[in-house]
Formats: structure tokens, C-alpha cells, sequence
């Protein structure tokens, strides 16, 4: 993306174009210095589905506009933080978005000292509660709303763990038998997630996915693979993210307060639920890590694997024992 297509697209003159890191997007981003100030951010949009989330969801219809900007759309109209839709260029697969800057919330999480850190843990999940209540009963035609975490979802994922973090990265392939035993745990594990209470979700709720503005407010990016998921699934995401670690009482602190927020009596309940769903979709995680690797040639998560496994490992020895007996034969980091 140079200097010349942005103004094309965007009718103002620009002095530098500088391509930012996409992590493991199919999107490539961009931010662009207007010569008379200020700046924009360029979402360039593949040919095709947006991500492989969107390839295996159990959306049925057909997209009248790209999931981006109709779930931006939704979230505007429910008065949430995100960025603004400047532009589109259908023919050229481009949005220009408004340019929240560069205070990403993990910048600012691991900078500071411990009492910096749990507030902004807890501004988070005000945010995250506001998020929960705004889009629930909401209306509008979103397609978030189409789409939920079923069975066959939580089970491709599980099987992505199986697929690449065992049999691709040490390439040792699982045996029959511890086969058929983890897919059995696996998918008593999906059952119960999918009998949790969905709500709107919006999938990846971590410290990469929220920025902090001038005026000290954060905002949500990367939302478009939003779906009906279980009641705790952002919780987890922002609690258990693979960049950040929050361990400990500050932990269990984090819990306790959503849990106020949010009125939530039984924690027991809530804690279990939560480590279902750690286990779910942190196993996930590690799988698409070794995926970005080997299919990708993208290395740069490799590093995150270590603290993915330990939230694995940990909420394995609470809620089922026998696979994380069984996994030891397959994964150094559980032994």
C-alpha cells in the first residue's frame, strides 16, 4: 500500500505510509500521515473470507456488507468505543478506520507496578461488563448475532490443539487409543460449554485488542469474528491472555470483581465455567500458534506457548486429571 493508492482512496494528501504489524490477521494494516495532520489507519481485506473463524462458523446466510463493518455498525449504535469507519473502498478492499494511537493496553499493563496493573485489569472489565449489558437485547440487524460458538466449532478447535501443537511441532503422532480418550474428554468438555448462557461475544478480548485513548478510556478493536459465545468466553480471554500473565490473588481478585459487577452470586459455578473455557480455548490457541508457525511462516507466537500451556496445565488439574496424565506422553511443557 503506497502513499499514492491511500490518497486516491481517501481524497487527502499524505506524507508516509507505514505498515503495522497484523499479527496473525489475514488483514494487512497501515497507518497513513496526512501532510495537513493527523492520521488514518488502512485495514487492507483479503480476497475472500476474512479469517479462518469466519470459514468454519455456522453462519447460514449471505453478507450484505463485509462482518466489519456491520458489527462496527451494531456496536456504534450500542454506543460502544471503537473506532470510527472513514472510508470504504469496495473495489479496492480498503477501510479506513480513525487512528486510536499506539497506547495498546498490553504496553501499559506491563509497564507499570502492580496497583497500575490491577487497575487497568479492572477498567478493562468495567468496559468488558459495559460491552456484556449494551449488546444484550440490542437492536439490529448484526451478524454477530447469526453465528454462535455450537459444538462443531468447539470441537474443530479442540482437534486444531491435537492436530498442530502435537502432531505438527514435536510431529509425533497421538495413538489410537489416546486418540479416542481425548476426544472423549474433549467432547464432554464441548458439551457443557455449550450448555453455558450465551451472550454477545466478542471473541478475543485481550490486552492486544483494547487501546487507551488521550482522555484515559479504552476502546475495542479486531471485532469482526464476534459471535453468540458462553457467558464467560471474553472473561477468559482478557484473564488468560498468552501475552499477559495475571496469576495469583490479582486473579482471583479480577473474578471477584466482574463477578460483583455483574451480580453473580454462585462464584464456585463461575470459576468452574471459566476453567472449561480456559481449557477450551487455550488449547485452541496453542494449536494456531504452531499453525501461524508452520502454515504461516510466521515464528513470532511460538514464544507465547509456554504461558498458553501453564493456564492449560493448571485448569487440567482441576477439571480433568486423566487427560493431563495422558498429554504428558505428548507435551514436554505438562510433565
Amino acid at each position: 500500500m503506497n502513499g499514492e493508492k491511500v490518497e486516491q482512496i481517501i481524497g487527502k494528501k499524505v506524507s508516509k505510509v507505514e505498515k503495522l504489524h497484523g499479527d496473525a490477521s489475514y488483514r494487512e494494516y497501515f497507518r497513513a500521515d496526512l501532510k495537513d495532520g493527523g492520521s488514518v489507519i488502512i485495514m487492507q481485506m483479503p480476497v475472500g473470507k476474512s479469517s479462518v473463524s469466519e470459514e468454519i462458523t455456522n453462519y447460514k446466510g449471505e453478507h450484505k456488507e463485509i462482518p466489519f463493518i456491520n458489527v462496527q455498525k451494531f456496536l456504534v449504535s450500542c454506543g460502544l468505543p471503537v473506532p470510527k469507519i472513514l472510508e470504504y473502498s469496495e473495489t479496492e478492499r480498503v477501510i479506513v478506520l480513525e487512528d486510536l494511537g499506539d497506547e495498546v493496553f498490553i504496553k501499559q499493563v506491563t509497564g507499570g507496578d502492580a496497583v497500575q496493573k490491577e487497575t487497568l485489569y479492572k477498567k478493562a472489565l468495567d468496559l468488558l461488563v459495559m460491552f456484556q449489558e449494551k449488546t444484550s437485547g440490542a437492536i439490529g440487524d448484526c451478524v454477530a448475532k447469526k453465528r454462535s460458538f455450537d459444538e462443531v466449532l468447539l470441537n474443530w478447535e479442540f482437534d486444531h490443539f491435537r492436530e498442530y501443537l502435537i502432531e505438527n511441532r514435536p510431529e509425533k503422532k497421538m495413538e489410537g487409543r489416546d486418540k479416542v480418550f481425548f476426544e472423549k474428554i474433549t467432547r464432554e468438555i464441548t458439551k457443557k460449554i455449550a450448555r453455558m448462557p450465551k451472550i454477545f461475544t466478542h471473541r478475543d478480548f485481550q490486552s492486544k485488542n483494547l487501546i487507551l485513548s488521550k482522555n484515559g478510556e479504552l476502546s475495542l478493536i479486531d471485532f469482526q469474528d464476534a459471535l453468540m459465545g458462553p457467558y464467560v468466553y471474553d472473561l477468559v480471554a482478557l484473564l488468560r491472555d498468552s501475552y499477559v500473565e495475571v496469576e495469583g490473588t490479582l486473579l482471583d481478585r479480577l473474578i471477584g470483581y466482574y463477578a460483583d459487577k455483574k451480580g453473580i452470586k454462585d462464584i464456585g459455578r463461575l470459576k468452574r465455567d471459566f476453567d472449561l473455557v480456559t481449557l477450551q480455548r487455550k488449547m485452541k490457541d496453542a494449536g494456531r500458534f504452531v499453525y501461524i508457525d508452520r502454515v504461516k511462516k510466521n515464528p513470532n507466537f511460538l514464544q507465547y506457548i509456554p504461558t498458553t500451556l501453564k493456564y492449560v496445565r493448571q485448569a487440567l488439574m482441576r477439571e480433568s486429571k486423566d487427560l493431563l496424565e495422558m498429554l504428558k506422553k505428548y507435551v514436554a511443557e505438562f510433565r
